[in-house]
């Protein structure tokens, strides 16, 4: 009998070992990828000064002018959407945001409501407006991650994101 219960328990740690194993070299799971992790958490990194980066194929890069999408209270005027859309930033999926500099926890919008997400679905319809989740990165920095709703995964088609919780402008995307 006790050869029995050593040659089972002797199976399993043998076969817990080989799970272990190959969970650790990536064989059993995908192995993650680590190029769109953020490398550092450090001025060096946005060297642009206080802003809105977007973190794509290992690099930090700078926002500068956002896209008109449309004017609030009046009808969206196609050649706007159309201008972003074909203007939109190409980026691969895995995408990150961080703002640098801006103290996000002193505005006066509550976050997630501070900035917005959007999705342009066609020439005539800007869709949105999503919130955006903020995350505390680096509090000496200040260093905030801006992490848009999940469905950002799907999209084949342009989006945006903005401050102030609006669609009516903001940094267009689309993905390569």
């Amino acid at each position: 009998m006790r050869q029995i219960l050593f040659v089972v328990f002797s199976a399993l740690a043998l076969t817990a070992i080989v799970f272990l194993l190959m969970q650790y070299t990536g064989r059993l799971t995908p192995a993650v990828d680590h190029s769109q992790e953020m490398l550092t958490e450090s001025a060096k990194d946005f060297a642009d000064g206080n802003g809105i980066y977007y973190y794509n194929d290992g690099k930090y890069n700078f926002l500068f002018w956002k896209k008109k999408l449309f004017t609030p209270g009046a009808a969206p005027v196609q050649n706007d959407i159309v201008e972003a859309a074909q203007s939109a930033i190409p980026v691969k999926k895995g995408i990150r945001f961080f703002s640098y500099g801006l103290d996000l926890s002193k505005w006066e919008r509550v976050p997630p409501y501070a900035m917005a997400f959007c999705i342009i679905r066609d020439t005539h319809t800007v869709d949105g407006a999503y919130p955006i989740r903020i995350k505390l990165v680096k509090r000496t920095e200040p260093i905030y991650e801006l992490v848009p709703p999940l469905l950002i995964n799907t999209l084949t088609v342009p989006w945006a994101i903005n401050f102030e919780y609006s669609c009516a402008d903001g940094w267009v995307f689309k993905f390569q």
